[in-house]
């Protein structure tokens, strides 16, 4: 795309009772690659119509009590002069004599990226663009907003352009891309994607000037392959307007029913769906107290409803979490944090008020309580538990997973991060160095645990018990002693390693039995003394 330079002001041209067709309000700016030109009308700001979106957070500042039932709601108030009798007609009247304007911005420097980075990148601009507008839709290297309902909130088109020209010069830098872009306005989608790929940055305000304004346009900016534009070419089509003055049928039967789909939801004569941009989820909840409390167990009433407010919300979007994020605030002092991570996923507000009571036992705070919140961000999907049909009343192997894992989560709360280990396997022939301790919140899917554990562990059996210094065995009579007589009943397994090092390990490994039953791990050195030492217990 070709990038020209113009100047000029705002003009809006009406058109004559002779002309044969309606002009478009058109924008220019001193450089037509940035993002610098404002759009300005003052027919834009004629709306009464306001709408206030209700945020997904939730905020207990602004009413004690108030839940998730208006989440995610809209709510419209109009302004009318007369008897309130008169506002269902008023507001009719109103949504028929305004229809939607999309605000498109074209990024063509993102055609350089691969699919999946293009993807990447137009996810952070949506969420950079949702600011101005409650509905942004994804297309090929552009993003188009909805901007009729929120010209009222930003004070005219101009004022709203800049604050999303902001954020997005911003978003592109930081993704060492080029920072300009080019935008159109119009009353439908795919009109406002034509004209911000022509470059020409106009604003359409009324769908009756359309398509004027669409006619002028390339027929390249259609995006057809080659066959079609070599097609239109040889019939001599080169703008839009060409195309129209040709039968329906012809162009239908040469091109198909998609190319005329496509200059029909330009025109705003067939609906559009659009692919629209869902921010990630986020929850927030807070309440400031009618006066300080000391004593953390009289708290807990408050964070039992702020856990139930957030079990309502995941329940309502089929969601889970492993991570709150509780802050305690004081008078003149920093605010008490206290992160909460578990080791899978849940929403059970009895498990999440448990392990917040055994924090608040262990807690010592530096004054007094003001006020509590509790973020969240971080979720995942809800995968419900179903029991076996058959079980005689003994839980399933599922059951039990999950009854461990709110144990330990139980036992981190009380203990603390540092004091609960787990054991994890190292890719050693030594069995002294074959095992070391790790934070059980590094855990990994049991998958990937096993395939780990078929790599770097021995098929060969290991005791649970290894001791942490090998015990010499008696040799009497060519028989063993361990307290009393033991006999080898497998083996040997030689482990030759380390020879390399300064602790050379040349051992024969075997397993033995005491009369009692109990086997044991014991290994003969194949140096010259040739002892016989206990190294581990299997039971």
């Amino acid at each position: 795309m070709e990038e020209t330079k113009t100047s000029g002001q705002l003009s809006l041209a009406i058109p004559s009772k002779d002309s044969p067709e309606a002009t478009s309000t058109q924008m220019t700016a001193k450089k037509a690659p940035e993002a610098g030109a404002s759009l300005s009308s003052s027919s834009l700001l004629n709306s009464n119509l306001v709408l206030s979106c209700v945020d997904t957070q939730i905020n207990q500042n602004q009413a004690a009590g108030v839940g998730l039932a208006g989440v995610g709601k809209a709510v419209a108030t109009s302004k009318t002069n007369g008897n309130p009798s008169s506002n269902s007609n008023s507001n009719s009247n109103s949504k028929k004599s305004r229809p939607s304007l999309w605000y498109a911005v074209y990024f063509p420097q993102l055609g350089t990226l691969d699919d999946l980075q293009q993807k990447d990148a137009l996810t952070a601009l949506a969420a950079k663009a949702i600011s101005v507008s409650s509905t942004v839709s994804f297309h090929k290297l552009a993003l188009v907003c909805e901007i009729r309902s929120s010209l009222g909130y930003f004070g005219g088109i101009n004022l709203l352009h800049d604050k999303l020209k902001g954020a997005l010069s911003t978003a592109l830098i930081a993704m060492d891309q080029p920072e300009h872009f080019f935008y159109a306005s119009s009353p439908t989608v795919s009109g406002s994607l034509l004209l911000a790929r022509a470059g020409q940055n106009k604003l359409v305000y009324q769908k009756s000037n359309l398509r004027s304004a669409l006619g002028t346009l390339p027929a390249d900016v259609l995006n057809l392959s080659k066959e079609q534009n070599r097609r239109l070419y040889n019939m001599g089509i080169r703008h839009l307007k060409d195309i129209w003055r040709l039968p329906g049928d012809g162009i239908r039967k040469r091109f198909g029913s998609e190319f005329v789909d496509q200059l029909n939801k330009a025109l705003g004569k067939a609906q559009e769906p659009t692919l629209n941009y869902l921010p990630p989820p986020t929850f927030s909840s807070s309440y400031d107290l009618p006066y300080e409390l000391e004593n953390l167990d009289r708290l807990l009433p408050i964070v039992d409803e702020i856990i139930g407010q957030l079990c309502d919300f995941l329940t309502r979007r089929d969601l889970s979490t492993s991570h709150l994020m509780f802050s305690l605030f004081h008078e003149k002092r920093s605010p008490t944090c206290i992160e909460i991570s578990l080791r899978q996923t849940s929403r059970s507000s009895a498990h999440f008020l448990l392990l917040v009571e055994t924090y608040f036992h262990n807690l010592t705070i530096p004054a007094a309580v003001i006020a509590i919140s509790l973020v969240v961000n971080q979720f995942d999907a809800f995968f419900s538990h179903t029991d076996a049909l058959l079980l005689d009343g003994r839980p399933d192997a599922t059951s039990r997973e999950n009854n461990l894992n709110q144990f330990m989560e139980q036992l981190k709360a009380r203990l603390g991060d540092n004091y609960l280990k787990g054991i994890s396997c190292v890719a050693e022939h030594r069995p002294e160095y074959a095992s070391a301790c790790v934070d059980v919140n590094s855990h990994t899917k049991k998958s990937s645990i096993r395939k780990s554990i078929q790599n770097k562990v021995a098929t060969r059996p290991r005791p649970i018990w290894l001791l942490e210094k090998p015990e010499e065995l008696v040799e009497k009579n060519s028989r063993l002693y361990h307290r009393k007589a033991i006999s080898i009943i497998s083996g040997p397994e030689r482990i030759e390693t380390a020879w390399w090092a300064d602790h050379d390990v040349r051992r024969d490994y075997y397993i033995a039995q005491e009369a009692n039953g109990s086997r044991l791990w014991i290994y003969r050195e194949r140096s010259d003394e040739r002892r016989w030492f206990l190294h581990g217990y299997f039971s």
